[in-house]
C-alpha cells in the first residue's frame, strides 16, 4: 500500500498550536498538583491528541480499482 503525499500547503486548519501547547501545559500542571486523577488525565490528553490529528491531517480514500 502506498502512502499518498500531499505537497500543497493550505487548507483551512483551525488548529492553533500555541493554544494546544498551553492546554497541555495546564493539564500537566493539574495532574502534578493532584487536582485530577490519572484516568481523567489520560482521557483528556488522548482527546487533545485526537483533536490535533483530526485538525492537522486530511486522509484521502483510494479510488476503487487502484490496487498498488
Amino acid at each position: 500500500m502506498k502512502i499518498r503525499a500531499n505537497t500543497t500547503i493550505g487548507g483551512a486548519s483551525r488548529f492553533d498550536a500555541t493554544a494546544a501547547e498551553e492546554t497541555l501545559r495546564e493539564l500537566e500542571e493539574q495532574y502534578a498538583r493532584g487536582e485530577i486523577e490519572r484516568h481523567a488525565y489520560f482521557e483528556k490528553k488522548s482527546s487533545l491528541v485526537r483533536l490535533f490529528l483530526k485538525s492537522t491531517t486530511s486522509p484521502r480514500r483510494k479510488p476503487r480499482g487502484d490496487f498498488d
